[in-house]
Parts: C-alpha cells; structure tokens; sequence
C-alpha cells in the first residue's frame, strides 16, 4: 500500500511539474527570429536593436549610401522591394512597415496572418524615442532600446548646453523646386539641436511645402540647408538653388546628406553637428 502511495504521490508531483513547464512556455513570448523591415526608417531602427542573423530581409533603400545612415550594415543583408510574394516566401514572424509605405503589401500580410508593425513618420524628437521604443519592445530588445535611447539623450543634452552658449543663428531648408521644412517638422528638432532656429517656421510654413525665393530673400537666414539627394542631376526644380538672387545674399550654405535627416533615429543629431560647425565657421 505504502509503495502504491508513494507512486501516486510521486506522479502527481510529476503531473504539476509539467503543467508548470506548459504554463511558462505559453506565459514566455517567442521572440521573433524572420524579421522583415519593408520600410527605410523602419530599417535603421532594426538595424540597432538585433543581431543580423534574426533580419530576414530589409528593404532595398537600406542599403543606398544616399539614402541610408546605416546603409553599410543593410549591404550584407538581404533585401526586397516590397511585394507581397517576396516577403511570405521568406516565412516572416515580425514585419515592420510604414504607414506610408507598402499598403497593399501590409494589408495582405495581416490577411495571411503575419505580425505587421506600422509606424508612421516622426516629427520630433519624442516620436523618434517613441518609436525606437516601440520596435524593441516588439523584437524583445528591450534593454538594447534603452541603451540607445541613453546614448542619443546624452548627447543630445550635450549638444544642447552648447547651443546656449552661442548667438541665436537662423537656418532655412532649402530643396529643389523650392521645398523646404517648417513648423511639426524633424528639422525644428534637428535646427535647434544644432543651435539654430528654423527660418521656414518663422516665415509662417507649417509641415512641409513651398518656399518662394521671395521669402528667402526677405527672411535671410544666416545658413541654408540644401540636400545631397540628386543634387547634380539638371532639373528646373535644381536650377533654381543656383539663383542669382541667393547668390547676391551670400548666404552661407551646408549641403547636408539627406541619409542624416530623411528618417528620425541617432543619426540626426550628425546632422545638427553639421549645421552648429558650419554656424562656428560662419
């Protein structure tokens, strides 16, 4: 009796252990290990959070020197254009998109039923935290999101002690065809981090749109920010950055890679270093 009791005993004990294992396992989130990025700033975020091995693919700007920050570490990867087809065939268990960007693509993938995370673009500085924040907790890197968040807040505040310390300065983006950056933009963030104010805010641009040359004239900010991006291709629209009626301002110009400031992410405060030294020389 005592032998048959030590056996129940004994296989209860067992039963309870693994439903405690089963309980952990459904309780432990799997960590995704097919990430795919079909977005150029959802990208580079990735890229700061993972090992390669766990990227499936990432789309095929990531790896374009003009327009990634990160484009180095995108090479080796693999990379598609945002097709449907292309992207189940790689079995992904994470997808990240833009809300912008691969609609069509994004819906399907939902319909098959693939995690799909959608960020919009930002528009300050708190939205790119947000969203660094955002993907590591979906690609459970969490505390390799906060040491990023640690490094770019650090210097951020270092560079912000040293924009105090300097004149007020003015910048203005400047792009073909006369675009340019005002109020609810990245570049307020980027400007001011740099030391500057944003002289397309000033001039009453909300978002971003047109600029007239006539504004420029009137408002003339100490330095204007044009883009690498095709700036050597002959289109009307790049004409009019070599207007004479600029030249006649002498205005100071920072040509500014448009990998630093076409998506939100740590590498935007390189452009502010750009724009505070082109202030000093100025």
């Amino acid at each position: 009796m005592r032998g048959l009791k030590d056996c129940l005993q004994l296989g209860g004990m067992a039963l309870l252990w693994l439903s405690a294992q089963a309980h952990a396992q459904i309780q432990t989130p799997v960590l995704p290990q097919r990430i795919v990025s079909l977005n150029l700033c959802t990208d580079q975020i990735l890229l700061q959070l993972v090992a390669p091995q766990r990227i499936a693919a990432l789309s095929w700007l990531s790896a374009s020197p003009e327009s990634s920050a990160l484009h180095a570490q995108a090479r080796p990867l693999r990379h598609v254009r945002g097709h449907a087809e292309e992207v189940l065939a790689l079995r992904p268990d994470l997808v990240l998109v833009g809300t912008a960007t691969t609609r069509f693509t994004a819906r399907l993938l939902r319909e098959f039923g693939v995690p799909v995370l959608a960020l919009p673009g930002v528009k300050n500085f708190a939205e790119v935290r947000e969203q660094i924040r955002q993907v590591a907790h979906a690609v459970g890197a969490v505390a390799e999101g906060e040491a990023l968040l640690a490094r770019f807040d650090a210097r951020h505040a270092v560079m912000q002690a040293q924009a105090a310390a300097r004149p007020a300065a003015v910048a203005m983006q400047y792009l073909a065809g006369g675009r340019s950056a005002g109020a609810g933009t990245l570049y307020d963030d980027i400007f001011a981090a740099g030391g500057h104010a944003n002289g397309a805010a000033r001039a009453g641009l909300r978002g971003y749109g047109a600029m007239p040359i006539e504004r420029v004239l009137v408002e003339q900010p100490d330095v204007l920010v044009t883009s690498d991006y095709r700036r050597h291709v002959a289109t009307q629209g790049n004409r009019l950055l070599s207007h004479p009626a600029l030249a006649h301002l002498s205005l100071h110009e920072l040509v500014l890679p448009s990998r630093l400031s076409v998506c939100g992410g740590p590498w935007n405060l390189e452009a502010a270093a750009l724009l505070a030294a082109r202030g000093e020389r100025s």
